[in-house]
């Protein structure tokens, strides 16, 4: 399957996502490469003016929700990806690829979408059994409180951990992830989704 032509926007939220090489684990514990990728992602804000919304981290890759204004996902991408495999080779003595290939991309640009998004982001952990639910998962942005120095920011308002744990069925699971792999994210059917305020 071709490699989808990067599209470049300042308006809509891209969903990332990134995988260590070969499944492995990112080789370093997983509360050092939390710092880590906190560390970018703050110095993400100051260079490049990013704006995120959402980031998990879990033992082998990550999810991220981020709009950049100006339409430099790439470059973001570029310095974020780069930086986080050469301070893991720094701290393991490794000379190897960490992550395996580049971070994959979709576009967000429906509300109801944007919802199933962040849902499925924040519930992997509970879906890979690592975590009963997603406000206890520490590798989490769902609690602005373990990310200090990150301006965090969401178009719902406010996170409603009821709903957030509200658990998709595996068939709506299955469509959130193949609508992950277009362009712009569009899963076969729009699973169960909530009314909430937006802030835009």
């Amino acid at each position: 399957m071709p490699r989808k032509i990067l599209i470049r926007t300042r308006n809509h939220v891209y969903h990332i996502t990134s995988r260590s090489n070969a499944k492995e684990w990112f080789y370093i514990p997983i509360e050092e490469c939390w710092k880590i990728c906190l560390g970018l992602l703050e110095k993400g804000q100051n260079d490049f003016q990013i704006e995120l919304h959402a980031f998990v981290l879990m033992s082998n890759h990550y999810h991220m929700l981020i709009k950049t204004p100006h339409c430099d996902i790439d470059k973001f991408m570029h310095f974020f990806n780069k930086t986080l495999s050469s301070r893991i080779n720094m701290a393991t003595g490794r000379i190897n690829h960490v992550l395996g290939g580049s971070y994959k991309w979709s576009i967000i640009d429906n509300h109801s979408y944007y919802s199933n998004a962040i849902k499925y982001i924040y519930q992997n952990p509970v879906r890979a059994s690592v975590s009963k639910n997603v406000e206890s998962y520490p590798f989490s942005t769902v609690d602005k409180c373990r990310c200090k120095n990150i301006e965090l920011k969401s178009y719902l308002d406010p996170l409603d951990l009821n709903w957030l744990n509200g658990i998709f069925s595996t068939s709506e699971n299955e469509r959130i992830k193949k609508g992950f792999k277009r362009a712009y994210f569009r899963p076969s059917y729009e699973p169960r989704t909530r009314k909430h305020k937006m802030i835009m």
